[in-house]
């Protein structure tokens, strides 16, 4: 029975040992095939569990050697100590990373939250009906009366446009109501079929409603903020954008005001560049062509309107912009390349690169990266859009 537990605990050991390793060479190597991004997004993502893993394999292999399993708990130390090594270079770049941003990493949130937190939304509403589908909205109102009318903050979900609902970053929505800004997070209608038009169209819709429904939330129209992630970081610049050009109407009808501050993560600003970068069986490629109806060959035009990067002008509202540097889906050149734009325009902006981030390298809420999305999101937001 002991040589099978020992046994057992080398293949295991070993094993632990391995992925970790892999893992490690995936972060950091972020071009690796395959492993470039399984190792961004797990380690990236979550690198306080992951170094955490690295050094539970690191004291098994000494386990191992210490119970006379020289050869493989040696193979076991050597293993374990390069999947310490390379994730806490990680760690440490994030960290220092956030230090320079002003934010102050809590190591507790970032070991028990690894997800989104389990709040709610103080009411739901269906803010439209067009074209036979009903389009909700969530709203999230911070916790103090209003004393008069102030800035809120529209959310626009990601998921390429073709899946994907409000509320997938509940913990943002209530940190950000927390701080004093009514949210409204909203749906709009998805692909297929396509929905290159109708998906902006329907977020200036909800821009609509709020502008509508100003008093009953005590906010002021004039200073409304708009941000999302992925699509929906997306389709934030693009709204604010077509806005300020008057070249986007409403689904619904009504005025939508233009956003006083925009807010892109990891944002598809570029569809024709974000489809090209793509393999043929890519996720990328099959939501492109289910959100435009083909290939930046076949519709130049649609692809042109859908992309903000082909709307970045003088005179815009300030943007922030935050990717992550190992981003495998939207690549960082594709999102710099609309900050360079706009300090070619002379538009209020800030651009902030993740290290070591994938896409959607924020989704855990105690994570290096979403404790210094939000920060960086609510540092844009007080200086541009200030609560006092």
């Amino acid at each position: 029975m002991r040589k099978w537990a020992r046994r057992g605990l080398i293949v295991v050991v070993l094993l632990w040992t391995l992925v970790v390793a892999l893992l490690a060479v995936g972060v950091l190597l972020p071009g690796t095939p395959v492993l470039g991004e399984f190792g961004s997004d797990l380690v990236g993502t979550y690198v306080f569990y992951a170094v955490l893993a690295a050094v539970l394999g690191l004291l098994g292999s000494v386990l191992l050697w210490w119970t006379g399993a020289r050869r493989t708990g040696g193979a076991a130390l050597g293993l374990g100590a390069f999947g310490v090594a390379g994730t806490v270079v990680v760690l440490v770049a994030q960290l220092s990373f956030a230090s320079d941003q002003g934010v102050s990493v809590s190591w507790w949130q970032g070991l028990t939250e690894p997800g989104q937190p389990d709040v709610h939304a103080d009411k739901t509403v269906r803010y439209a009906e067009v074209g036979g589908v009903g389009l909700d909205l969530s709203v999230w109102l911070p916790p103090r009366p209003a004393t008069g009318p102030r800035p809120a903050v529209v959310l626009v979900h990601g998921g390429g446009f073709v899946t994907g609902k409000r509320d997938e970053q509940a913990g943002v929505d209530r940190w950000l109501a927390d701080r004093g800004y009514p949210v409204f997070d909203v749906d709009y209608r998805l692909a297929p079929p396509p929905r290159w038009q109708d998906a902006s169209q329907d977020v200036a819709c909800a821009l609509s409603w709020v502008a509508g429904h100003a008093a009953e939330y005590a906010v002021d129209p004039a200073r409304l903020a708009i941000s999302g992630g992925s699509a929906g970081g997306s389709l934030s610049l693009n709204v604010a954008y077509g806005l300020a050009e008057h070249s986007l109407a409403s689904s619904c009808g009504g005025n939508p005001p233009v956003p006083a501050v925009a807010a892109g993560f990891y944002p598809a600003a570029d569809v024709t560049g974000v489809y090209d970068d793509r393999g043929p069986d890519d996720f990328a490629i099959r939501a492109g062509n289910e959100y435009v109806g083909g290939s930046p060959e076949q519709f130049p035009g649609r692809y042109a309107e859908a992309s903000a990067l082909t709307k970045v002008r003088p005179g815009l509202m300030p943007t922030l912009l935050v990717t992550g540097a190992s981003d495998h889906l939207v690549r960082e050149n594709r999102v710099t390349a609309v900050a360079d734009r706009l300090q070619a325009a002379r538009v209020p902006h800030r651009m902030v690169v993740m290290p070591y981030g994938e896409h959607a390298f924020d989704r855990s809420y105690g994570g290096v990266g979403g404790q210094v999305g939000r920060h960086v999101l609510g540092q844009f937001l007080d200086q541009y859009l200030p609560t006092q």
